[in-house]
């Protein structure tokens, strides 16, 4: 198995990128092994980018950095995504997450501590309640000011 690996970048924007693996659980057969990217930007502070990775084929999805953190402790989410942690005696523990519709989804585990490191990473760049202070409003809304004044 291959090391988690976690870039971080501070200049110009605060940005950190997991690369780590994952497996694609599905009931009654062997796990898929995956390549997992979880990314992070202080420009879209509240959202966490997954892309899943197999030969060939690759998937992206969106989803809130705060269900996350919340999945960490306890089962989070409704709808189209859920995470929750699974911990059995005398195991390190998995992060589990459900992306998709009950009946059409895909679950896949990661390693629960190195999520949760990669979290905290992500936290030291845009601490929790100051998400809001990341986005950009006055570029988004100076174009959209000017011409109502013109």
């Amino acid at each position: 198995m291959s090391k988690p690996v976690t870039l971080t970048e501070v200049h110009p924007h605060r940005v950190t990128t997991l690369r780590h693996h994952a497996h694609l659980v599905r009931a009654d057969r062997p796990a898929v092994p995956l390549d997992l990217e979880l990314h992070y930007t202080a420009l879209d502070p509240f959202a966490i980018r997954v892309v899943l990775r197999t030969e060939g084929a690759s998937v992206r999805w969106s989803l809130s950095r705060e269900a996350l953190l919340l999945g960490l402790r306890r089962h989070e989410g409704i709808g189209d995504v859920a995470v929750w942690p699974v911990r059995p005696p005398g195991t390190p523990g998995r992060l589990c997450i459900r992306l998709g519709p009950l009946r059409a989804c895909a679950v896949f585990q990661a390693d629960w501590d190195v999520i949760s490191d990669w979290l905290d990473v992500t936290l030291q760049l845009v601490p929790a309640g100051t998400e809001s202070d990341h986005l950009q409003w006055e570029d988004f809304l100076a174009p959209l000011l000017g011409r109502e004044e013109a």
